[in-house]
């Protein structure tokens, strides 16, 4: 994952194809460079994401 590999902050927004990706984080289904990486923020929507960013 690109931000991980250069310090950027991750932010998992759980709309759309994002709630897929947050149920495989949480059930811990990635594997190889993917499961080491975890988020800085889950959002659950742009909003919730945009304001922690600002806050």
């Amino acid at each position: 994952m690109a931000t991980d590999a250069v310090g950027c902050m991750k932010i998992l927004v759980k709309t759309g194809s994002g709630m897929v990706v947050y149920n495989k984080y949480k059930n811990g289904e990635f594997f190889g460079r993917w499961k080491d990486v975890t988020p800085d923020l889950i959002a659950e929507d742009v909003n919730d994401a945009v304001n922690w960013l600002f806050a």
